[in-house]
């Protein structure tokens, strides 16, 4: 069966991409473990150089994100667009992730993560600009190091201009 790990980066669980998220997660197969970036609020890296000279990470408030991570076959990150990017906690999650490319990079492990993952993007924004030209070059980079391929991105724009009781109909582009 699959393993399925959702990076929700909302601090709303009744928003529209909290919505949208159970929306497109409902006919998941097999074992899904959830990852609340706001309810968990990872440390932010600070740049120590630590993951330059050994494998690992001076915090480990990440450690079973990162197991739970390395076992999934498919990850879905579920995000409203904050200011063209991601929200604190989940740009701090995303950028733990440096200990994946020092591995590989300064310490030469390849591959520096084990096994392969499908990604999934839901996000959300209140205005009606695409948001992926924004966000793909940030997180494509992460994806060469951890074993990730983006296989769709599920878009809900414009929720500024949506009623909360109003069904979404997402825009879905498959890569």
């Amino acid at each position: 069966m699959p393993r399925n790990l959702i990076i929700f980066g909302s601090p709303d669980c009744n928003s529209f991409t909290a919505r949208l998220l159970r929306q497109e997660s409902a006919d998941l197969k097999g074992e899904t473990v959830t990852y609340n970036c706001f309810k968990n609020m990872p440390a932010p890296c600070d740049g120590c150089g630590l993951c330059k000279k050994q494998d690992g990470c001076k915090f480990s408030d990440l450690d079973t994100f990162f197991n739970n991570f390395e076992k999934a076959d498919n990850v879905i990150i579920a995000f409203p667009i904050y200011n063209g990017s991601f929200p604190a906690p989940l740009k701090a999650l995303l950028d733990r992730f440096q200990r994946f490319f020092n591995k590989r990079f300064a310490l030469g492990v390849k591959p520096p993560m084990n096994g392969k993952r499908d990604v999934t993007l839901i996000i959300t924004a209140g205005c009606y600009t695409d948001p992926l030209p924004l966000i793909l070059p940030q997180i494509k980079p992460l994806f060469t190091i951890s074993g990730c391929s983006l296989k769709k991105a599920v878009l809900l724009l414009d929720t500024d201009n949506i009623s909360p009781n109003q069904g979404l109909n997402p825009k879905i582009i498959n890569f």
